[in-house]
């Protein structure tokens, strides 16, 4: 099968029965041999609006939505053929939940199940209801660029704060700048994206960043199914992470030694993702995006993350949080067991 050119094509579905859909996972959108987890979050989205569009046309009034994401990773998913298995948990007039599982194989009596989840859907432009301002500011504040740099940034009011025009032009305002990714020939799903952060981040335990989509080096926008792209995506949150020296005996030299290494010294499997898309994008996309990441704790190799996503008004766009693991980089790369269909017939998974 051809490489794909495009983000569409590389999270396209194609139905092989009314509940089964076939896939082919992308080299291009991988992180060492291991595709990327937002990238299989963006799969995800588009099986279930695929699936609602071809096996139930009319749910929903033809527009599903995913507004929520609850998705397992069982075992290391690889570039290749993949299938989609969807089951229809609820079909409701306000939201319908699919259970929607990833599987891969050499045959189809041996598929391995490898990310499961629930999603629910709704239609974003049907839905009715309350809404409130609740105060929900930016703590501690989004870093201003240089056109306001004394801007009270909880407020939308002077959202972005951040000349988002001479950044594109100028990779640079403020104490903005653009940041390449290091390990990229590893981290291969880091080059569809531009990322411009702080040059000296204010505080340790989040990352914030302005990001535009470039998919196979070519600008493009960021739309409803790339958000799932986004929401596993901050590099630079995960580099800060390999340079830590965790038993406090590496020095300088040795940290200058790895960075200069071809191949990072962890790697950081996602092992749940929850998310929720709080309002879909216009239909034309977006060319920015502003998101932040934290972290609360990591501790013996397992770590919280929270992810915040806004537009260029500072609205909430969608929220994720995730339990993600911070393992060698060799286990990307182990082999893999082929045995087994994931019924605990095989053996044991590396992560």
């Amino acid at each position: 099968m051809a490489a794909a050119t495009t983000f569409e094509e590389a999270i396209s579905v194609t139905p092989i029965t009314s509940h089964t859909y076939a896939a082919n996972l992308q080299q291009a959108w991988c992180i060492g041999t291991v595709p990327n987890g937002g990238y299989i979050t963006s799969l995800f989205q588009n099986a279930a609006r695929t699936h609602l569009r071809s096996t139930h046309p009319t749910q929903h009034n033809g527009n599903p939505h995913p507004i929520t994401l609850h998705l397992t990773f069982l075992r290391r998913t690889e570039a290749g053929p993949a299938r989609f298995t969807v089951q229809d948990t609820k079909l409701g007039a306000r939201t319908s939940t699919l259970h929607i599982a990833l599987s891969q194989g050499n045959d189809a009596d041996n598929q391995r199940e490898e990310v499961s989840g629930y999603i629910t859907v709704s239609n974003l432009a049907d839905e009715k209801g309350p809404s409130m301002t609740t105060g929900f500011s930016l703590l501690p504040p989004a870093t201003p660029g240089s056109s306001f740099p004394n801007a009270n940034l909880t407020t939308s009011s002077t959202f972005p704060a951040v000349d988002l025009s001479k950044l594109a032009l100028t990779s640079r305002d403020g104490a903005w700048t653009s940041y390449t990714i290091p390990f990229q020939s590893m981290r291969r799903a880091t080059q569809h994206v531009e990322f411009y952060t702080p040059t000296a981040p204010r505080q340790s335990g989040f990352v914030e960043q302005w990001v535009r989509f470039q998919p196979y080096g070519k600008l493009g926008r960021w739309t409803d199914n790339a958000l799932g792209f986004l929401l596993d995506m901050f590099p630079m949150y995960l580099e800060g992470l390999d340079d830590e020296p965790w038993d406090n005996k590496d020095n300088n030299q040795k940290a200058q030694q790895e960075q200069q290494a071809s191949r990072a010294k962890y790697w950081y499997p996602t092992v749940l993702l929850n998310a929720e898309i709080k309002k879909g994008l216009p239909a034309g996309g977006v060319e920015w995006l502003y998101s932040r990441v934290q972290t609360r704790m990591l501790r013996n190799g397992r770590m919280d993350l929270d992810i915040v996503i806004l537009d260029v008004t500072g609205d909430i766009v969608a929220l994720s949080n995730h339990v993600s693991l911070v393992v060698d980089a060799e286990r990307n790369f182990s082999a893999r067991n082929k045995n087994g269909n994931g019924n605990g017939n095989g053996k044991s998974s590396k992560i």
